[in-house]
């Protein structure tokens, strides 16, 4: 173990480090968060902070002068909106901005607060899914956890989803680091919620179909108060996930879409093929490999939900109402 006003340095360049920083003092964060910015100015790594305004206040005031042009601060609550949004914009900064640098490293506390449990399951995914999302990439990453705010479970699950911690100020090995692709399957324990008894839609689909549920969809979501803006994303979603159906799945299916006060939500069933994909639509597809539909398809929903067995598979997109 170290301290972290020693940090250690990462064995290559193309190591990833991702930890999580448990906290329970403005003294104790900056105690361990300043030391670890600062060696990243002195590296001359490409060094970001996503956090708060009351954190962002506090590391600027910490590091004083040198909080200047070489850290970058971002705002958390914008930057955390989508799990894979998030994830598409570290990728793209990633590229453009701070990798050409040499390394990036980040230190980011997400936003936990006012999220329903589905949210928070799905943003505890994305902590695990960062380990496969920035694999072999030139990142440290530092993930901040208050324990005074948060919920005990948010806290203990950051130590299953980075492989180190930093408590006390001490930078260690996380014990309790569970391996991606198991907590992903975990999450996908949790059943989907039913649907409502009343004021869902329904249709078939099978093919040539395709033009009939879109205009479907797009009738039933204006009719649930989805904004007009957030029609077409969802329309698009709908017609990638039911095309992969009628292609490589049953090649037919059917289409289940409510509201409830918050988002619409669509349920696209294929009752035949069950995917084997553990990570489908979660990481940037490269050139001639297959996966970027599914990719776009989170990319245009707030979360997609995937269950997926013996019985079929439910394709569950959510899309915010506001």
């Amino acid at each position: 173990m170290t301290r972290t006003d020693e940090v250690r340095a990462v064995s290559g360049r193309d190591v990833l480090v991702h930890r999580a920083l448990a906290y329970g003092s403005v003294d104790e964060l900056a105690g361990s968060a300043v030391p670890f910015l600062d060696e990243g100015v002195r590296l001359g790594d490409a060094v970001v902070v996503i956090a708060g305004a009351r954190a962002c206040d506090l590391l600027r005031e910490r590091l004083g002068a040198r909080a200047a042009a070489p850290i970058a601060f971002i705002d958390a609550e914008a930057w955390f909106q989508a799990p894979v949004q998030t994830l598409a914009a570290y990728h793209e900064h990633a590229r453009r901005d701070w990798w050409p640098r040499g390394r990036l490293r980040l230190l980011a506390e997400p936003v936990w607060t006012g999220r329903s449990p589905l949210e928070i399951r799905e943003w505890k995914r994305h902590e695990a899914l960062l380990n496969v999302a920035f694999a072999g990439t030139p990142s440290v990453l530092c993930c901040a956890y208050d324990t005074r705010r948060l919920p005990p479970d948010v806290v203990a699950d950051a130590f299953r989803t980075h492989p180190e911690r930093i408590t006390g100020g001490v930078v260690e090995a996380s014990p309790l680091y569970t391996d991606p692709a198991d907590f992903y399957a975990e999450c996908n324990t949790v059943p989907l919620a039913p649907a409502p008894e009343t004021g869902v839609a329904e249709h078939a689909f099978a093919g040539g179909g395709l033009p009939a549920l879109r205009d479907r969809v797009a009738v039933e979501a204006a009719r649930r108060g989805l904004p007009r803006d957030r029609i077409l994303p969802l329309v698009t979603a709908v017609n990638e996930v039911a095309t992969n159906i009628i292609r490589h799945g049953a090649g037919r299916g059917r289409l289940r879409l409510w509201a409830d006060a918050d988002e619409v939500v669509c349920d696209l069933i294929d009752p035949e093929r069950a995917l084997v994909d553990h990570f489908i639509g979660y990481r940037p597809p490269l050139p001639l490999q297959p996966g970027a539909g599914m990719w776009a398809v989170r990319r245009l929903c707030h979360i997609v939900e995937i269950r997926s067995g013996s019985a079929g598979t439910i394709v569950r997109l959510h899309t915010r109402l506001r």
